[in-house]
């Protein structure tokens, strides 16, 4: 069965690309949330091994939304993205995140291996 991922973005056509990346990895879409509330209920709910997590949230930002996905019982692999910041490498690991890649990069970056690494692997 394919590892599961979870897109978190304010841009619905943004979550329909890289839904189309992450299926194109051998992954699979398990949902799209919109806003970090969103993010965790569906996260709760159903319990996604990775989440690709906008940085730029209306609302909560997505590295607030990354450290509450850290404190679940069955914490996903976070991978953030973004157009418009950059995450530098200290505030990935605090938020518990395993990388930052820039929207524009997706296309050409190794979601597989990024997402549905075991644990412990970054």
């Amino acid at each position: 069965m394919p590892v599961s991922v979870l897109i978190v973005d304010d841009e619905p056509t943004f979550r329909g690309h890289a839904g189309e990346l992450v299926e194109l990895s051998g992954l699979h879409v398990a949902g799209e949330a919109a806003d970090g509330p969103e993010a965790l209920r569906l996260a709760r709910q159903l319990r996604p091994a990775a989440v690709l997590l906008d940085v730029n949230l209306p609302g909560d930002d997505g590295l607030s939304v990354a450290r509450s996905l850290a404190r679940l019982p069955e914490p996903p692999r976070v991978l953030l993205v973004s157009a418009d910041a950059d995450v530098a490498d200290e505030e990935v690991r605090a938020c518990g995140a395993v990388a930052f890649i820039p929207k524009e990069e997706l296309p050409v970056s190794d979601l597989h291996a990024l997402l549905a690494a075991p644990a412990g692997d970054a």
